[in-house]
């Protein structure tokens, strides 16, 4: 990654808002002498366009439904200092440090570009002090309806510029003039716009998304390989994920999945193409009227459609990233200024319905590959399914001790379930959630910071669906026996048995799991 990401409102990528928030990577504004006179031209334009005396929308005006309300040129300061006031409102729990960085940098994007935001240059330039000094505002989750931007959350922000509420500082919570007086930073009182400039956005929202997108990006290919394993434990046959199959199909998702999963069954030794299948595992039928097949031709929806149905959630990763990377770079506060035009624009471009819906959209995608995942447990978990034991408990005789005491895998499954369960119910499309507020002047509103929020904690609960997965497929292996199985997955199964050892005997398994969970975040094993 770059040690430093310079930041010009135009070419922002969900790639650099992770390093920003996760890596503490450095950012600065352009050097280029253009960029700067824009600044100072959009401001200039701004301020002597109130100086007529025209109402100019939250500058000159109150704001929402109270925008009748005419203010003098003198009070414009302090009506911007006021909004950051009484929207410190936000409930609930507190998003994280990371996250508060994915928010300060999402802001300051959005926030010079094109001038639009007609913001001072000092503004832009304490947000850049901050993200460097790492003096990050503490913002609560709850309190936005992503309509007329994330004004409660983005108040939090507000508020740490003029050096109040509390900051992330040093791995502590402290309040923000103990951070600022430490790093030597003066706070900067907002001025005529500048609340609205930092308030009236789409920042919060689209910051959560980027961070919950690139977790998301994981999953595909974990899916994928779910697909494989369980293919490799059952012997099953490779027709499904040759390449023309998705070639006829014509969806990249899709193709792109198949070929992940053919890439790794290629080279197992226990899974068959057609032919050999066809040769070594089909009856003749020799004459005969009727033959009842003990193996059967093709394989079931949840192995036989996977490709097809991880394939949607890649196609719907590719749409979100698009829309989430065009709302990063955006100007997204009301009003606007256009300088080349010298015309203020009162507008809706704090609306967040793109980041609404591409969240609404992953979370449903994300609730098909649970359940993908959830029915492929079920093949390898079960011993009617796959030669293996009930439950994948050793292979034990009955004279054994521990004979009828073992139940393996049973309540694992049931933990797996359950989690599919939660995350299903967070597909619901929250867009359709809107209703009126703010005295009918917000009467459609986007929902999109709690679309994006769900799509995370959707996000968490299926990586702990699929560490116990894991659990279970390396069990099967170990009960298979590892060594015809394909190099790959002989490398994840190495890997997981670092974090998690074979269950010889039953045993806790919360923490095995939780751990494998953790691994699959931060591993590159999955490309």
């Amino acid at each position: 990654m770059s040690k430093n990401i310079t930041i010009d409102g135009n070419s922002l990528t969900i790639d650099q808002v992770c390093d920003v928030a996760y890596n503490n990577t450095e950012v600065s504004l352009p050097q280029d002498k253009s960029f700067w006179e824009t600044l100072e031209r959009s401001r200039k334009f701004l301020m002597d366009y109130i100086n007529t005396g025209v109402p100019t929308y939250g500058v000159t005006t109150d704001f929402g439904d109270s925008c009748h309300n005419q203010i003098s040129i003198d009070k414009t300061g302090e009506l911007q200092r006021d909004i950051c006031t009484y929207h410190g409102i936000g409930l609930g729990p507190k998003f994280d440090h990371e996250t508060g960085r994915a928010v300060v940098l999402a802001r300051l994007n959005g926030n010079v570009k094109g001038g639009h935001s007609a913001i001072r240059p000092e503004l832009a330039k304490i947000m850049v002090e901050m993200l460097n000094k790492d003096i990050i505002p503490v913002i609560p989750q709850l309190g936005s309806v992503g309509a007329s931007g994330d004004l409660t959350p983005l108040s939090y922000l507000g508020a740490a510029i003029m050096g109040q509420r509390k900051v992330y500082y040093k791995g502590k919570i402290v309040p923000t003039m103990e951070a600022f007086n430490a790093e030597g930073i003066k706070p900067l009182p907002l001025e005529a716009k500048e609340g609205l400039a930092i308030m009236n956005g789409t920042s919060v929202m689209t910051a959560v998304a980027s961070l919950a997108w690139k977790k998301a990006e994981r999953l595909a290919n974990i899916s994928d390989f779910f697909t494989a394993v369980t293919t490799e434990i059952k012997s099953g046959k490779d027709t499904p994920f040759v390449a023309k199959v998705s070639e006829i199909k014509n969806h990249k998702g899709q193709t792109a999945s198949a070929k992940y999963i053919y890439d790794i069954i290629s080279t197992s030794k226990r899974v068959y193409k057609l032919e050999d299948f066809l040769k070594e595992k089909i009856e003749k039928m020799n004459g005969k009227g009727f033959v009842a097949q003990h193996n059967k031709i093709q394989e079931r929806y949840s192995i036989r459609c996977a490709p097809q149905i991880t394939g949607v959630y890649r196609d719907t990763l590719s749409v979100a990233y698009d829309w989430i990377t065009e709302e990063l770079n955006s100007a997204n506060d009301n009003p606007l200024v256009d300088i080349d035009a010298g015309r203020v624009y009162n507008t809706g471009n704090f609306y967040g319905g793109h980041i609404c819906a591409a969240c609404d959209y992953l979370r449903t995608a994300v609730a098909n590959i649970s359940d993908l995942a959830d029915k492929q447990a079920e093949l390898i978990i079960d011993g009617k399914f796959n030669g293996l034991t009930e439950n994948l408990i050793p292979f034990t005789p009955p004279d054994h001790p521990r004979a009828g005491l073992r139940l393996g895998f049973k309540a694992a499954q049931i933990t797996i379930s359950a989690l599919r369960g939660e995350i299903q119910s967070y597909s619901f499309p929250i867009s359709i959630t809107s209703a009126p507020t703010e005295a009918l002047n917000q009467d459609k509103v986007s929902m999109g910071t709690i679309s994006a929020r769900k799509l995370n904690e959707q996000i968490e609960l299926l990586f702990l669906q699929y560490g116990t997965h894991m659990l279970a497929a390396m069990q099967a292996v170990d009960l298979v026996g590892l060594d015809d199985f394909s190099p790959f997955t002989q490398k994840v199964y190495q890997e997981v048995r670092k974090i998690a050892a074979f269950m010889e005997d039953d045993r806790e398994l919360d923490a095995d799991a939780t751990a494998v969970a953790e691994w699959l975040k931060t591993t590159e094993i999955f490309g």
